[in-house]
């Protein structure tokens, strides 16, 4: 116990953690720092939420004493005892002040889902004014909305943490302006190749073995099933689940019901409702409903469905990557949703717009079409028709590859271009 907890916290020697690319989200964390208030981050595996840690620890590390900070991965199976008993926490920490000789004033737990009741220690610790600031990630999210996270209601800030941006990626690849993206037009179409085909998990960007990235990301698939998903809620009939998985990851951007999907996978309409519900709080799997006012309209419309990562796709779906048109629709999907909107719905009545966006009162339309020509134009420009007798539109869009144009109201902007832009 004593060695994992060393080995977990490499900062207590004085240590940086290296090699951390800068996130966008950093900079509010860094003014959460302020506050008492508990730091979530939430989001799938891998997307960066331990780095964020890192960079945090990096950041206290200047101001305070490096043992005064404890990091602890609940993910280790050397805590096992915490895992049921969220009391045993205290031993972990009486175990870090006794190695140390200093009382621990920062403390960071990763992937705290892992333990049953965890919202009990945390809030008692924060009441009690135990540490300075306690910071928490975890892999699902309905970790903070059920009953037990009620209890931490008005302490915790609460950020998402996705797989890079592009528009993260261009800055890493040196695209920090307008004028650099314009003057590098060329490299940033390459740089959107490589996302569609590999997605945008951080250690997945910085490899060069094509095979190495596909074994990566099926580990991270195979992990986020069996930890986040068929683990957690003890799913018994594992065949049909991942059955019901793969149908979805081959059928991005389809519209479908949820008697349809059971259909299709040989179960019945709840058991693909609560496989769907499931796929979701573990954030690899998104599942957008159809437009609508009416709460009652909205529940009983037609579904989409969209993976967290173009990469997984292609690792784990066959020959996907032939699909350019359906795996564009889901890159912009999943740039849409680092935007973090209120709301990303699509509509489906009398034609279809491939996303309509809510932010507080403001509604946009878009559609995303790989590459306009005379036969899809009249469908592509109007999709938007059936939207604007619902609802007034501040911005209409046709999101492409790579081409441009102005037709009355409606922009036609290449994806490289809108992401950047639009880039919070």
């Amino acid at each position: 116990m004593e060695q994992a907890i060393i080995n977990q916290n490499p900062h207590w020697r004085g240590k940086q953690y290296l090699y951390l690319q800068k996130r966008n989200v950093f900079e509010n964390l860094l003014q959460n720092l302020q506050t008492k208030h508990i730091q979530i981050l939430t989001g799938i595996r891998r997307s960066g939420k331990s780095s964020l840690f890192g960079m945090l620890i990096n950041e206290l590390m200047q101001q305070i004493s490096p043992k005064s900070i404890l990091l602890l991965n609940m993910d280790d199976p050397l805590y096992f005892e915490t895992w049921e008993n969220p009391a045993a926490f205290y031993t972990l920490i009486e175990t870090a002040e006794k190695i140390t000789g200093e009382t621990i004033k920062y403390l960071f737990l990763d992937e705290v889902q892992a333990v049953k009741g965890w919202e009990t220690f945390v809030k008692s610790v924060y009441d009690s004014n135990r540490f300075n600031k306690i910071f928490v990630t975890g892999s699902n999210s309905s970790f903070l909305q059920n009953e037990y996270s009620t209890l931490l209601s008005g302490r915790y800030l609460a950020n998402a943490v996705y797989p890079y941006s592009f528009c993260e990626i261009l800055k890493h690849h040196n695209i920090n302006t307008y004028f650099d993206l314009i003057n590098n037009r060329s490299k940033a179409l390459k740089l959107l190749d490589n996302c569609l085909e590999w997605g945008c998990f951080p250690e997945i960007k910085s490899l060069k073995n094509n095979n190495l990235k596909t074994n990566l990301l099926k580990s991270y698939f195979d992990s986020i099933i069996m930890k986040d998903c068929v683990s957690r809620y003890q799913i018994a009939e594992i065949a049909t689940f991942k059955k019901l998985l793969l149908y979805a990851i081959s059928n991005v951007g389809a519209v479908f019901s949820y008697k349809s999907l059971a259909t299709a996978t040989g179960t019945n309409e709840n058991t693909a409702k609560k496989y769907v519900n499931i796929l979701n709080d573990s954030y690899i799997i998104q599942d957008v409903s159809n437009f609508a006012f009416s709460l009652k309209e909205n529940v009983r419309n037609s579904h989409k469905l969209y993976v967290a990562d173009t990469g997984i796709i292609n690792a784990v779906s066959y020959r996907f990557w032939d699909n350019k048109a359906k795996l564009f629709e889901n890159f912009v999907f999943n740039e849409l949703q680092k935007r973090q909107f209120d709301e990303i719905t699509f509509a489906n009545n009398n034609g279809e717009c491939d996303f309509v966006v809510k932010q507080n009162f403001d509604y946009q339309a878009i559609q995303v079409c790989f590459e306009l020509t005379p036969e899809n134009s009249k469908r592509e420009f109007g999709g938007f028709a059936n939207i604007e007798k619902e609802t007034k539109l501040s911005r209409k869009t046709i999101i492409t590859y790579n081409q441009e144009q102005q037709r009355e109201d409606v922009e036609v902007v290449p994806v490289w271009k809108y992401f950047f832009e639009t880039e919070k």
